[in-house]
């Protein structure tokens, strides 16, 4: 019951992409908060117009600009760690596939060692060839 050996271990890799995720789920809240404040600059800046305070009106307008330049370069940001961590996963992938490949010849290396190679296989072709035609002159002298 419980055996701990059947967990598959956490590599390097898994931890880099687990960062890479938690970074972008980060940058995402952050937006989020981010939005959240623009939304009521704006609120702010319509409020103070009808008070009449321009001044006030513009300060909270030029809050909100500064807000959506933050959410412009996080977008920038979420875009590279999105296109960091779609490289590192497709990376992993390759590592398996080549693997895989590196394995796959092994094995088949081995099965063609243990049928001799070429020549053990053109022998017994040779052989199965001779003893269908003695078959055939077996069955040919029953016959006749």
């Amino acid at each position: 019951m419980g055996n701990t050996n059947s967990r598959a271990k956490i590599t390097d890799q898994d931890r880099a992409i687990l960062d890479l995720k938690n970074q972008r789920d980060k940058l995402r809240q952050y937006q989020k908060r981010i939005t959240v404040l623009t939304t009521r600059e704006t609120e702010i800046a319509k409020a103070c117009l009808v008070r009449g305070d321009k001044a006030k009106a513009l300060l909270a307008l030029r809050r909100k600009k500064y807000q959506e330049s933050l959410i412009s370069k996080t977008d920038a940001q979420l875009e590279q760690l999105e296109k960091l961590t779609s490289s590192v996963e497709f990376a992993l992938v390759q590592k398996d596939v080549y693997f895989g490949l590196q394995r796959g010849t092994e094995v088949l290396k081995e099965i063609n060692k243990e049928m001799g190679g070429l020549q053990a296989v053109e022998k017994l072709m040779e052989d199965t060839a001779e003893a269908r035609a003695e078959q055939e002159s077996i069955g040919a002298a029953l016959a006749g």
